[in-house]
């Protein structure tokens, strides 16, 4: 098994379990306690969990990671959820799209025409005009680490238009916490998106679930999960009228 395949199903582990044993997590990888142990290491400098005697769990809060560190992340489930997004998607539809990972897989997938797209996210411009998809991009201070447009501007802007539907990007979900990203600037701007749609859209893989990153933008109950899973222990616990589950399976 490859660094990156351990990496995430130690990960899956953790998020499923919340404590996982050197014994536990040697048996999932199909590897050694010593290969076990420096991925554990290195998992902790990363922020992403926290090693306990004997094992690891997950700890703090969710760090603001660079954005090509994270578009390697998960990349099967995300792209999953992407299709599954960009399916949503009908005909003549005025949409957000806001700055992510996972929203960035949604490009090949949309297939709806007459589409008009309103973005704070760089990397989707030149696909979306490609495409020939209506292209508005938000201007303001272009943010290194997610490549997202944030600042006062770009909200004003978004308040003063009106969207069928939006799709965003999530660093956590918890259910005391919602849904919650370690940026205030980029918390108020997927706060704003939501509040504008007629439907609400995050989308997630389920290393996110049971997670709380800084700033808070939105309680569940105002925007529909797209996910990799339904299976996990946290989807159980959810209102499944108010949210959609979407992937055909656990990836």
């Amino acid at each position: 098994m490859i660094t990156n395949q351990r990496y995430e199903r130690i990960l899956d582990y953790l998020n499923t379990h919340g404590t996982g044993s050197v014994n536990d997590l040697v048996e999932i990888t199909d590897s050694s306690t010593a290969t076990v142990r420096r991925d554990l290491t290195y998992l902790e400098s990363e922020g992403v969990l926290k090693r306990i005697h004997g094992g690891a769990t997950l700890g703090g809060l969710q760090k603001e990671e660079d954005y090509s560190d994270k578009s390697v992340k998960n990349l099967t489930k995300k792209i999953r959820i992407a299709q599954n997004a960009a399916a949503l998607i009908e005909n003549g539809d005025t949409i957000f799209i806001d700055a992510g990972t996972t929203t960035y897989e949604m490009m090949p997938f949309i297939r709806a025409a007459d589409i008009t797209v309103v973005t704070n996210n760089v990397t989707l411009i030149a696909q979306l005009v490609k495409n020939g998809h209506q292209t508005h991009v938000l201007g303001g201070k272009v943010k290194p680490a997610t490549k997202a447009v944030v600042g006062y501007d770009v909200v004003e802007k978004l308040k003063a238009l009106s969207f069928d539907k939006c799709f965003v990007g999530v660093n956590a979900i918890d259910l005391n916490h919602g849904f919650s990203t370690p940026d205030d600037d980029e918390a108020l701007i997927k706060k704003t998106a939501l509040s504008q749609s007629r439907y609400a859209y995050v989308l997630s893989d389920s290393s996110k679930f049971e997670r709380s990153a800084f700033v808070k933008f939105a309680d569940l109950e105002e925007a529909i999960i797209i996910t990799d899973t339904e299976k996990h222990p946290f989807i159980q616990q959810l209102n499944t009228k108010t949210h959609i589950i979407e992937g055909g399976g656990d990836g």
